[in-house]
């Protein structure tokens, strides 16, 4: 039985949206990519969630991608035995065949929804929808606000931080790093969404070794960039995810060919350390008069970023309400035999067949 590897194929940052699905699900690299096209709760998440199914019932490791917005729900698969994807190609990250038929192609739900049903619900679905994206919108706004000042306590930190200490302790990381070449992987584990801030434990899960990089004002940033840098010089294979809020920032390491992975916790007086292989504590590594001095700065940003990012949290999940809405309105209109019907043909195909 195989390990159910959870991540997320995109991410709401600071940044705006943020996607990665044109490096995830890549034609090129793919015997068969499959991308889905309909409407909000029309059964795409639940045709991914059953080939995913008949695939580890085939015995074949399955890659689950879920969505960052809303991770109770697939947003996409990969099968690598298979060399198989598919994938959720509607908004917001809109993905068309790039190779029409030869490598990839589309899943058409419209056929299965009663068009005359969805236009008699015309100015509910308009008005919704607009409703969403705005939601949206404005929770993207406040992010963006709250990565500024974000970025302006990492950098105060930075100034109370003992370079060459880091730089040491982030070097003797890297070299105890053996035999492990290869090359660096996005795969994230952690969204801020409508369900709230949800991280995957899937680098924990798959580790021998854990190290908790136990964190202080920020700082576990400063040594977790360092980190990736060291192992990109070195030349190692190894699995990184992002912040959200900040995705420029490292949050967590995971390393395949040995088996363990860095992660930031918070406050070593807070982390439980028998969870753990090890603790690297990064007060050690900040200058305590340094910080005492611009403590109020400090203070002053991370309030800030908190306090907006308090509501984009609020504007995300009233978006996530509204599309509850949405879903149920498209639910009274689709039909579920045929896109199952659908789903069968497509898992006898490709699933079952090669198996």
């Amino acid at each position: 039985m195989f390990l159910r590897e959870k991540y997320f194929a995109a991410a709401n940052t600071s940044a705006g949206f943020v996607s990665f699905f044109d490096r995830i699900f890549d034609p090129s690299l793919l015997s068969r990519l499959y991308i889905i096209k309909s409407g909000a709760g029309t059964g795409k998440s639940t045709m991914i969630k059953r080939t995913a199914d008949a695939a580890e019932s085939c015995g074949h490791k399955v890659l689950y991608f879920y969505c960052s917005s809303d991770p109770d729900s697939l947003d996409g698969i990969l099968i690598p035995s298979l060399s198989f994807g598919l994938t959720d190609g509607t908004a917001p990250h809109m993905t068309d065949p790039k190779y029409p038929c030869a490598a990839d192609a589309l899943l058409d739900f419209y056929p299965y929804l009663d068009e005359n049903k969805l236009y008699h619900n015309r100015a509910k679905i308009i008005a919704l929808t607009d409703k969403n994206r705005a939601l949206h919108k404005k929770s993207s706004s406040y992010r963006r606000y709250a990565g500024l000042a974000g970025r302006e306590a990492l950098s105060v930190v930075v100034g109370c931080t003992d370079g060459e200490k880091l730089d040491s302790a982030v070097k003797r990381c890297a070299a105890s790093v053996k035999d492990a070449d290869g090359k660096a992987e996005h795969r994230q584990i952690s969204a801020f969404s409508v369900r709230g801030r949800v991280r995957f434990d899937t680098y924990e899960q798959m580790s021998e070794k854990i190290t908790a990089v136990c964190d202080e004002h920020g700082s576990a940033y400063i040594f977790m960039n360092g980190l990736r840098s060291a192992l990109l010089e070195k030349g190692a294979g190894f699995y990184y995810s992002t912040d959200t809020l900040l995705p420029e920032n490292c949050e967590a390491i995971y390393i395949p060919k040995t088996k363990e992975c860095f992660v930031i916790t918070g406050k070593a007086s807070k982390t439980n350390r028998t969870e753990y292989t090890k603790v690297i504590n990064m007060k050690r590594f900040i200058n305590a008069s340094g910080l005492k001095e611009v403590r109020g700065r400090l203070r002053m940003c991370e309030k800030t970023r908190d306090m907006l990012d308090c509501e984009a949290e609020r504007l995300i999940a009233a978006a996530g309400r509204v599309h509850d809405g949405l879903e149920e309105i498209y639910k009274n209109a689709v039909d579920f035999d045929g896109v199952r019907a659908l789903t069968d043909k497509m898992i006898r195909k490709y699933v079952i067949r090669n198996s």
